[in-house]
């Protein structure tokens, strides 16, 4: 049966926290590998994992590249602890991998010892083990150009022996670092901000803001969380219908301030999501100097309408590289599909770009920032799959 071996990168960074960040991580592997997975589970040696699972497809090998805190991770041969059985083992990986016409090929053997209690020495396995392949195989030597790279780790009770390293994404896993809620607009930039967050070991709560009058479809924004979900597993998304405060907004609010304003009350909903959830962060699609709304003035009159610490990870990117990486995770054909941002429906012709935080606060006392119900809905999404719980609520 196949093996699968993770290598964590920056988790074999953390000293003595390091076990919680690695039992997090093996909880969100086993999401994934759940459906083949063999009794025993996850293995945790120092800075890699192991599983033992009853099959691998290419379905599963490109789900588990997605998931944050895998550097990278093989397909191994596992066997004793003896010179026979890994130059066995590794005969077997080459031709599974290559077939079995490789008469010719170039290769080497790279060899690593992490229990450096084992007997034999790492040139030493090397020379072996290639020496055998070479000959049982009529293979080429080559260490500087190789077709054929035969990994061979040392661990505590098995060698692992494998040719192929499949990138991971990096990062932390999901989780370790907390859980926050995201400012969803449906745009671009706030689902590569929630990717980047997720990236960072953030479980992220999605919050989506609308005005009833003119946002009645949904699928853009389901779409968004349910590629999101494909990275972070469980996502929940809040829908929340601001019409009301909206029109008050328009009635007694000067068109320049409108956006501030409404920026203002909905990190106050995000916000009151955010205890509610028990998050400890808000998270922005802000990026400095991009549009009026995110000049360093107007971000000092919007981030202080709430007591949480706003994160804006993409706050020194410029659009190009949101764009590019927005493609790289597969948001990027969703969010320029046609959608009405509420947002929109307020910018000024000329919005101001200096808001002062004196004048937001006479502007605001003209409206009823308490009071107002806001129908909410909640739905879930579970690695790429929409669950049918969507539920109504009054208010956020």
């Amino acid at each position: 049966m196949p093996k699968l071996l993770f290598h964590l990168g920056e988790l074999s960074l953390k000293g003595k926290n390091r076990a919680v960040f690695e039992r997090r991580m093996a909880k969100n592997i086993k999401r994934v590998i759940q459906p083949v997975i063999k009794p025993g589970g996850i293995h945790r040696e120092h800075g890699r994992m192991t599983a033992d699972v009853e099959a691998v497809s290419d379905e599963l090998i490109n789900l588990l590249a997605l998931i944050p805190g895998i550097r990278n991770f093989s397909v191994a041969e596992s066997c004793d602890l003896d010179l026979a059985a890994m130059q066995e083992a590794a005969k077997a990986a080459v031709l599974a991998n290559f077939g079995p016409d490789v008469e010719g090929r170039r290769f080497r053997v790279t060899a690593k010892r992490s229990d450096k209690r084992f007997p034999i020495k790492t040139p030493e396995l090397n020379f072996e083990i290639g020496g055998f392949l070479k000959n049982q195989l009529n293979l080429a030597v080559n260490l500087d150009n190789p077709e054929i790279d035969v990994r061979v780790e040392i661990g505590l009770k098995e060698a692992y022996i494998y040719t192929r390293k499949i990138a991971g994404i990096g990062g932390l896993p999901v989780g370790s670092s907390g859980r926050g809620v995201v400012l969803f607009s449906g745009g671009i930039d706030s689902p590569v901000a929630a990717y980047t967050m997720i990236k960072r070991g953030m479980e992220v709560v999605l919050v989506h803001l609308y005005n009833s009058t003119i946002n009645r479809d949904f699928i853009k924004i389901r779409d968004l969380a349910r590629q999101l979900s494909i990275y972070q597993g469980r996502v929940k998304l809040y829908l929340i219908d601001l019409e009301e405060f909206q029109r008050h907004a328009i009635a007694n609010v000067p068109a320049d301030y409108r956006m501030i304003i409404y920026k203002r009350q909905m990190i106050r909903s995000a916000a009151k999501i955010a205890h509610q959830e028990r998050a400890q962060a808000l998270v922005t699609g802000d990026s400095l100097g991009q549009v009026a709304s995110q000049t360093l003035a107007n971000i000092h009159a919007i981030y202080d309408a709430s007591d949480l610490p706003l994160l804006p990870p993409l706050i020194g990117s410029d659009k190009e590289e949101i764009i590019a990486l927005a493609r790289r995770i597969g948001t990027y054909d969703i969010s320029i599909e046609e959608y009405c941002d509420i947002c929109s429906f307020l910018i000024a012709k000329h919005p101001q770009t200096h808001g002062r935080r004196d004048r937001v606060a006479e502007l605001e006392s003209l409206l009823p920032l308490e009071g107002l119900e806001y129908p909410t809905r909640t739905i879930w999404f579970d690695g790429g799959h929409e669950q049918v719980d969507d539920k109504a609520s009054n208010p956020a």
